[in-house]
């Protein structure tokens, strides 16, 4: 029989409790032994360890300055927050001390390198963050227990992913891959990954996203792309994407829009394609028709062609600042945009504003044009009067009486640059604008006196000539004054005919000829000799005449195609409708021309 078992060294309640400082106390003892020793004495103490606030299990130790994972918390703990320390490595038996730990925060800290079995007893959590530490690979069965984890984060390292680094968490909803330098991602490496909705794989490297990684995972809701190296968006790309509603591409160097490139995302509300190097839009390649927030600012527009933002009914707030190249807007530019509510153009190089941009009128609440080169604002362009919040400073605006007369109400100060005497007044210190600096009832007069001369000079070019004033008309403008609806060709005579007393011949015009069909008289007209006083000429014998039932020589002059107009007009105003009628030129060698009018 040995002799009696040496006392070990006694424990001192006064000082600090630790499993490793156990196990050199007592290496005769197992560690199964020594750690129920412990979980004992753990109930006994205060439950907390030094540097660590613990309530409702509930540890945080965020900033202690500890350099591994304190193991003298409540063994019932579901919280810890180790944020901030100098951590350099953490282990499998330290985590199984907490089994019901269910969110683990191991951000800003020292971890380089963790074993593949170190998550294996931590089979409750739900959260773990490792983001910015040093990390530098991910083992392949690193969460393989990790069967119940909904986020990881694994932001800020410099970790290079395998195809199976994700394998098991098919429970995982939210991954943040962001500030890694990933430059690639491998085909395989999101497959396991079904209940994914939230993918952030911001600020790296990445040239391109194929099509083929999102479609193992068609149920994202949320994808983060911004500052990485995009160019191009391809046709199809988010084709797999049917649930997405938040979409953030900003940062990128994109520059060209393929047509296609959105299909399939019925679903998206929110895009951002901030400062990229687009320099036209897709214009009707946006079948987004739930889309809402629209942010494209900070890219190298020059102008904004018509139709720029087509199938887009449901957009309520658009951003298109700081675009310094952007200098117009084209007519109908924002066309069948119905709902927006919220526009920012500010920070551009605006010089002009078509007055059909907005067409029909959106329900703009808030409208931003500062900080642009604009003079003025087209009339009608907008209902200024109804949008709340107006922003117009920092623009050279000539505040002239078109432009006072928008009843503009900005939110901010608007300067005028000119007219000269108005240079530096702000608009909301000018009075009623006086149209024409003061000088409109001289101006109205001066109208009203040009109006009424041409007036009188109408009225005394409408009264009779005389038998020797010279004729206004010539024979053609005088045959189609005479021309009236209610006339037709009469083709019953010849074109030629011949005079028994001469042998002038004569032709008859067929523009001239304009009168209804009527049949001929039974008895040969009435024949008297011509007047020249104005009234109405006597009846001539003429053997062209005999299909009528009077005929008039009209006095006519040897300059060519000058004829007595007040005669012919005292033939027709006296000679009631329906009117049948014709003109005859006579051609007399030596003698004046006959014109001849048959009635």
């Amino acid at each position: 029989m040995g002799g009696p078992r040496k006392a070990g060294p006694a424990l001192n309640y006064d000082e600090p409790v630790s499993l490793r400082r156990m196990v050199l106390l007592y290496p005769e003892m197992r560690r199964k032994e020594l750690t129920w020793i412990f979980l004992l004495l753990i109930g006994l103490s205060a439950a907390c360890q030094h540097g660590c606030q613990c309530s409702n299990f509930v540890a945080v130790c965020r900033g202690a300055s500890l350099r591994s994972m304190p193991i003298l918390l409540d063994p019932r703990t579901t919280v810890l927050d180790l944020s901030d320390n100098r951590i350099t490595r953490i282990s499998g038996d330290e985590l199984g001390l907490y089994p019901n730990l269910e969110r683990l925060i191991l951000r800003n800290n020292s971890l380089t390198h963790l074993r593949e079995d170190v998550f294996a007893a931590a089979t409750s959590l739900r959260v773990l963050d490792l983001s910015s530490n040093s990390l530098l690979s991910l083992p392949n069965s690193l969460f393989q227990k990790l069967r119940n984890l909904e986020e990881l984060v694994i932001a800020s390292n410099d970790v290079q992913l395998g195809s199976e680094s994700f394998a098991g968490l098919s429970s995982l909803m939210r991954l943040s891959l962001a500030d890694n330098r990933l430059s690639f991602l491998p085909p395989a490496v999101f497959r396991p990954l079904k209940s994914l909705k939230d993918l952030d794989v911001s600020a790296n490297k990445l040239l391109d996203m194929p099509a083929s990684l999102l479609t193992a995972v068609p149920g994202l809701t949320r994808l983060d792309l911004r500052r990485n190296l995009l160019s191009k968006l391809e046709t199809g790309m988010f084709a797999a994407q049917k649930e997405l509603k938040w979409l953030d591409l900003s940062e990128n160097l994109v520059g060209d829009i393929e047509e296609g490139a959105f299909y399939g995302l019925e679903q998206l509300q929110t895009l951002n394609l901030t400062s990229n190097q687009l320099v036209r839009l897709p214009g009707n390649s946006w079948p987004l028709p739930h889309l809402r927030v629209l942010d494209i600012s900070s890219n190298l527009f020059v102008s904004l062609e018509t139709a720029s933002f087509d199938s887009l009914p449901n957009l309520k707030y658009l951003n298109i600042s700081s675009s310094r190249n952007l200098k117009s807007v084209q007519m109908a530019a924002f066309v069948s945009l119905a709902s927006l509510e919220w526009l920012s153009l500010r920070s551009s190089a605006l010089t002009r504003l078509h007055a059909s941009s907005f067409t029909p009128h959106p329900p703009l609440v808030f409208f931003d044009l500062s900080n642009n080169q604009l003079k003025t604002l087209p009339i009608g362009m907008l209902p200024y009067e109804k949008i709340a919040t107006q922003k117009l400073g920092d623009n050279p605006w000539t505040c002239d009486c078109a432009f006072r007369s928008l009843r503009l109400r900005p939110a901010d100060s608007v300067v005028c640059l000119s007219p000269e005497n108005l240079d530096g007044v702000a608009l909301e210190d000018l009075g009623e604008c006086v149209l024409f600096g003061g000088l409109l009832i001289p101006i109205v007069l001066t109208l009203a006196v040009l109006l009424l001369a041409v007036v009188v000079l109408l009225l005394a070019c409408k009264r009779p000539a005389t038998s020797k004033s010279r004729a206004f008309y010539n024979d053609a403008s005088l045959i189609n004054v005479l021309s009236h609806k209610e006339y037709t060709f009469d083709r019953s005579s010849t074109p030629y005919t011949q005079s028994e007393d001469s042998s002038d011949s004569a032709y008859e015009s067929p523009t001239s000829v304009l009168v209804p069909r009527r049949p001929p008289p039974s008895a040969p007209p009435k024949m008297t000799s011509a007047r020249m006083d104005g009234s109405l000429p006597a009846m001539i014998p003429s053997s062209h005449s005999n299909n009528y039932h009077d005929a008039y020589l009209i006095p006519t002059s040897q300059k060519k195609g000058k004829i007595d107009t007040t005669s012919l007009w005292q033939i027709f105003k006296l000679v009631p409708p329906p009117r049948h009628w014709s003109l005859v030129w006579s051609i007399r060698p030596g003698r004046n021309p006959l014109l001849e009018v048959r009635i």
